[in-house]
């Protein structure tokens, strides 16, 4: 079967993404080929094409972090999934294509009639915020955290996710932004115009994606016992 993969051959601009036709390989034991519906698109791929994401492949390959298909073949073994299903999958690479073969281990069903570019939304930002509060920062109800880069797919989705355990949260964000990020229920801070480590000085957690000296200016703003994230950077 043909395939049509968008790739990146070299380092650079988005020049360097190429449209390419190639076969895609029948699925093996416990394995299934996607036809890949919507994928998301992320500050990750960014960084691949700059040369400073970690754990890719060799050039050339293609980026795609976060897929949502339907199963369009299984190969043997495979018990728990049929031929049009609606699936997604946190695959890092690979994702802006026609076709993908992944092992049946490594999907999660999608409930049927939703949006699959709506369902793809959900899958690298809402797993990678729920990490931050759950698995990394421990967060419990009543906590506070700082949330950089608040009006974003992560930084909306730790927003909702905060809400749902009555988490205190403030979140940076540019003004037009603002009233987004309070309807998701945090406090918003203009990182143009206001200092974070003093609107929201004594915080339990902090995320931070910019990197850098910026990272510093966040360790300030927490509480004592606080901790620190520094994520996609």
């Amino acid at each position: 079967m043909r395939n049509t993969r968008v790739v990146l051959t070299a380092l650079g601009g988005p020049e360097v993404l190429k449209v390419i036709e190639d076969d895609v390989r029948e699925p093996g034991a416990n394995e299934l080929r996607i036809r890949i519906l919507a994928c998301g698109v992320a500050f990750a791929d960014v960084l691949m094409r700059r040369g400073l994401y970690s754990g890719v492949p060799a050039l050339p390959y293609s980026p795609g972090y976060d897929i949502v298909g339907v199963v369009d073949a299984c190969g043997s073994g495979v018990t728990q999934w049929k031929q049009g299903d609606l699936v997604a999958a946190l695959m890092q690479t690979g994702g802006y294509s026609r076709y993908t073969v992944l092992p049946q281990s490594e999907l999660v069903r999608v409930p049927a009639g939703l949006d699959p570019a709506e369902a793809v939304s959900l899958v690298l930002n809402y797993t990678t915020a729920y990490q931050m509060i759950h698995r990394i920062a421990k967060l419990r109800q009543g906590e506070s955290v700082l949330i950089h880069g608040a009006a974003g797919g992560v930084g909306t989705a730790a927003l909702q996710l905060g809400a749902l355990v009555e988490l205190k949260m403030f979140g940076t964000a540019s003004r037009p932004k603002h009233d987004l990020v309070a309807a998701l229920g945090g406090v918003p801070i203009d990182y143009r115009t206001e200092d974070f480590v003093q609107r929201a000085a004594g915080v339990d957690a902090v995320f931070d994606p910019i990197g850098g000296r910026h990272w510093m200016r966040s360790y300030r703003a927490l509480g004592k016992g606080g901790r620190f994230i520094g994520y996609g950077m």
